[in-house]
């Protein structure tokens, strides 16, 4: 599959992620090495706070231990003899999501070693620190943790290693608790969210009923794909599974869990195990697909339950006599008799039973059908959506078309008569859920269909393009991410994502899948930056520079008000003054010759973009100004370290008199302090300090 990032953004990869929350692993082991002290991580303290108000008020926690592994384990390991799922038992939180993810993430060992680095265990360089990798809004970041784990009552709080020497799937879970923004988010989920957070893939949810698929089509995307893709799946309710209920089974059996001695394994009166043996609305890993013959040909699909036990008891299950009509060969390869969390079910009953199954897969294959081996073809935009865009009781076209809109072309030869031939995909971001009072906003995307007439790209569908009835076909979720497949007809569409909430902005992640390249562009102005369209920085660069090749003062500040405003309006909008575009053409201006040549303007434009984004986030009240604790914030998230006492002073220098930064002044100040950062490590040998002459201190001091 091949990928496009129509936006410029900083990228990253699992090999070399991004530093999340300005904390460098290496530096940091180093630096407890040499002091000789363990490490504890101060951005996610061992105590109650990271745990949360709502999952405190549930589970009625009042007293918590936090233990590291070598004060009650005499040889502690990373990992014993390879990770695999057996290696996890779920415990006292509704975790499942995640650790079916991380279950079917062990079956993945290339993606494994990517998430957890080799480099790290409780022998040597053992300072009590760790780091896990974890793609998020499109890029990967890697998180550092300390090695405190939460205990209740002498228990472990989260995910029980089932061996009591190995702590790779606690340390883990805490990494990614601290990427969600505590324990709590752990606390019931999506797998679908957890597969995006551990592999960055797409990911789909299939309906086993209802759906636009029929479920022998899914049989086969499952089948097809259990080598390379993570698949997990979700179980029905209770009175469901039971009204499906069509074989002999024992009654029903009272559940009790030994790893918590009389302690059931679900504790929720909301989760219930029927007498079938499974959990209703559960998630369990697919860690297998078969087809064997009795009667017919009769097609399975193993599962795992993160209790660890508590596995199917109808057909096909570890002591039904059905194995032993079977080949022997067969019977010998896959009916194992162990109570350890995982068991056969024949498809036509999987069905029955589960409401759901996800594919997360790095390659689209699976949604190729017979002997279709069409390419994929992928194309990302990171925007943003403005307050101004949102839904209203009353729906406004006029506001809706403000939203960021996409042009996508299928061509004939795209056209299906099975499965999908796009696949659109929207996360929201990662940090809402802690920003919007623990709960995601309601975001959603409309598919229209245009006419015979080709839209101009660098003008938005206006609003009386959209039908009157559209009210009637906008599907709205409160969830991190939007995934679905559609199998459209050759033409042109528009897609339009939006926040149902008019009154929060938010930046956006847009990933468009289709069978033909170069199909997909960004309608609006100077907004669409789609690689085969006259849109690239280049280009852009190109129009706005009057100065031979160079951009002055005055080419920058239209460039600015041009583009970078776009999707920005508080309070009416924002006009960027020559003064602010002064300072940051002198940020930029490393050569010193008071005009802006490309490759500066490109590193300008990806900054600007960046830290746009940023103080998107940081404007929490959204009244168009921050202050020390959110520019505190706001540079953390850049990866710029900077001291208290500096950010004072920069409040000083940029801010107003209640100390708080606008728009403008907050990118003039982020540029300025990322450009020194890029000055000091242009001029240092030692990475400790800088000599200058007297002319080149001149100069620099001149040009700030």
């Amino acid at each position: 599959m091949q990928e496009s990032m129509a936006r410029n953004t900083e990228q990253s990869s699992s090999e070399s992620p991004k530093i999340f929350n300005n904390q460098d692993f290496y530096a940091l082991r180093e630096l407890h090495l040499k002091k000789g002290v363990l490490f504890q991580d101060e951005e996610f303290p061992a105590d109650l706070r990271v745990i949360g108000p709502h999952l405190i008020d549930e589970l009625k926690i009042q007293n918590m231990q936090w233990r590291r592994p070598p004060e009650f384990c005499k040889n502690p390991h990373l990992i014993v003899d390879g990770a695999s799922y057996f290696d996890i038992l779920q415990n006292k939180i509704g975790d499942c999501w995640v650790l079916s993810t991380i279950g079917s993430v062990t079956q993945k060992q290339n993606l494994l070693i990517k998430i957890i680095p080799a480099d790290q265990g409780f022998t040597k360089n053992y300072i009590g620190i760790f780091h896990f990798r974890f793609w998020c809004s499109g890029e990967w970041v890697d998180v550092v943790i300390d090695d405190r784990l939460p205990f209740v009552n002498g228990d472990f709080f989260s995910v029980r290693p089932s061996c009591t020497k190995e702590y790779w799937p606690c340390l883990l879970e805490k990494a990614y608790a601290k990427l969600l923004g505590g324990y709590q988010n752990l606390h019931w989920g999506d797998p679908a969210e957890a597969m995006v957070n551990f592999t960055g893939a797409l990911t789909m949810t299939l309906k086993l009923k209802g759906g636009d698929l029929h479920p022998s089509d899914i049989w086969e995307m499952v089948h097809k794909s259990k080598h390379t893709a993570l698949i997990t799946c979700i179980s029905e309710k209770a009175d469901i599974m039971t009204r499906n209920r069509s074989y002999s089974v024992p009654n029903a059996l009272e559940y009790r869990d030994e790893r918590r001695g009389s302690e059931p394994a679900n504790k929720y009166p909301e989760n219930i195990q029927i007498d079938n043996g499974l959990v209703d609305r559960h998630a369990y890993t697919v860690t297998d697909t078969a087809q064997v013959y009795r009667e017919g040909l009769v097609n399975l699909i193993r599962l795992w339950n993160p209790w660890g036990r508590g596995e199917w008891i109808g057909r096909w299950s570890d002591n039904c006599s059905w194995w032993n009509d079977i080949n022997p060969e067969d019977r010998k390869k896959l009916n194992t008799k162990r109570e350890d969390g995982e068991f056969w079910i024949p498809w036509v009953n999987f069905v029955q039973q589960f409401s759901r199954i996800i594919i997360c897969s790095p390659t689209l294959d699976f949604l190729n059908w017979g002997s279709d081996q069409t390419s994929w073809h992928k194309t990302a935009y990171k925007n943003i959506w403005p307050k101004e865009c949102g839904l209203e009781d009353s729906f406004n076209k006029d506001l809706f078309c403000k939203n960021p809109q996409y042009l996508i072309w299928i061509t004939p030869s795209d056209e299906v008569k099975k499965g999908y031939n796009v696949i659109i995909s929207l996360m929201q971001n990662h940090r809402n859920r802690q920003k919007f009072g623990h709960e995601w906003l309601p975001i959603g995307f409309l598919v229209s269909k245009v006419g015979a007439e080709l839209p101009d790209p660098q003008m938005k569908m206006p609003g009386s393009f959209f039908p009157k009835d559209l009210q009637s076909g906008i599907h709205i979720k409160k969830r991190r991410d939007v995934t679905k497949g559609f199998r459209l007809a050759a033409g042109r569409y528009v897609i339009t994502p939006f926040n149902a909430d008019r009154n929060q902005e938010s930046s956006f992640l847009l990933q468009v899948f289709l069978r033909s390249q170069g199909c997909t562009v960004e309608l609006g102005d100077s907004q669409s930056f789609l690689r085969n369209e006259e849109k690239t920085h280049e280009d852009i660069f190109m129009k706005y520079a009057t100065q031979g090749g160079k951009m002055n003062a005055r080419d920058l500040q239209k460039f600015l008000n041009d583009v970078i405003s776009k999707g920005f309006a508080p309070h009416g909008g924002i006009r960027f003054s020559i003064e602010a575009s002064r300072s940051m053409l002198a940020s930029m201006d490393f050569t010193c010759n008071g005009k802006l040549e490309c490759d500066f303007f490109k590193r300008l434009w990806r900054y600007l973009d960046y830290f746009k984004a940023i103080f998107t986030d940081a404007d929490v009240d959204g009244s168009g100004f921050i202050g020390l604790e959110e520019l505190s914030k706001a540079v953390k998230t850049a990866g710029i370290a900077v001291s208290s006492d500096q950010l004072t002073i920069l409040l000083l220098r940029y801010g107003d008199y209640e100390m708080k930064l606008n728009f403008e002044d907050y990118l003039c100040c982020m540029v300025r302090l990322k450009s020194a950062f890029k000055r000091f490590q242009m001029l240092t040998s030692d990475g400790k300090g800088v000599y200058l002459s007297h002319d080149k201190w001149l100069k620099i001091m001149m040009s700030c």
